[in-house]
């Protein structure tokens, strides 16, 4: 059976609230826990990609985590968990912001990867990639792959972009030499997976460890739910009505 992969995606911005409020310190350790439980081993975008690629292999188990934001309050919370879970990850980031108020220094994310932890480019701003033009576009990807390099010493080739992703961004991200991109499409990742196009759950408030597992485990009738567009499920609701939409949904998928 070929071997597919969940990747879960930590949103630390919710408009005015900080990393925090979307996932605490428990719901963090008691997702790691009853991974572990399950059996899975946590990894990053890296070692998906050296499997992806035929020449390395991942634990009967994985689960990619990824952080699309680098609070500085996580950072103690991060090593915590790396050794006592053996936490992997990626912590994609937005160079402008490293070292503000609030948010990981250059030195931090330096110790997150002496740790073993990928460092990965959301861009250069908050700036969605693809209202960018194509010379703004490709300005942002290869400056904050160049300025993240010079600061880290390592080779940057994971990206998760702001916005919206398109074919646009993917062409320019490939010029920019990276080789993964995450997006935000719900499903599963296996060798034939778009390497420019990689799925992900996003974790949104209010977070359900039971729901993120289930997930993880692969009930394949939740992942339709998470990841049909929004008119399908409009268009079930006008065909069904709102109660017996609800109803039908509760019995397929009572943890979506």
């Amino acid at each position: 059976m070929t071997q597919r992969v969940v990747a879960l995606a930590f949103d630390g911005v919710d408009g005015a609230h900080d990393v925090s409020s979307r996932l605490g310190d428990s719901d963090m350790e008691t997702l790691l826990f009853q991974l572990r439980q399950l059996g899975y081993q946590t990894i990053n975008s890296k070692t998906f990609r050296v499997w992806q690629h035929g020449t390395g292999t991942l634990p009967e188990r994985a689960v990619v985590l990824t952080f699309d934001q680098t609070p500085a309050s996580h950072f103690d919370l991060v090593t915590l968990l790396h050794l006592r879970y053996r936490l992997s990850g990626t912590f994609f980031v937005t160079v402008e912001q490293v070292g503000r108020s609030g948010a990981m220094t250059w030195d931090q994310l330096r110790k997150l990867a002496f740790l073993g932890m990928e460092i990965g480019s959301r861009g250069m701003s908050p700036r969605p990639l693809s209202t960018l033009s194509p010379g703004a576009l490709d300005e942002e990807l290869a400056r904050s792959k160049h300025l993240l390099e010079q600061q880290l010493g390592l080779p940057i080739r994971a990206l998760a972009p702001q916005g919206r992703w398109n074919s646009t961004v993917a062409m320019a991200a490939r010029r920019a030499g990276y080789d993964a991109v995450w997006v935000s499409t719900s499903g599963t990742n296996g060798r034939e997976t778009n390497p420019q196009a990689l799925r992900r759950v996003m974790v949104r408030h209010p977070v359900s460890v039971e729901r993120l597992i289930s997930l993880v485990e692969g009930w394949h009738q939740t992942f339709w739910w998470a990841a049909n567009p929004a008119f399908v499920i409009r268009g079930m609701k006008r065909a069904l009505g709102v109660y017996w939409y609800e109803q039908v949904k509760q019995r397929l998928v009572p943890h979506a």
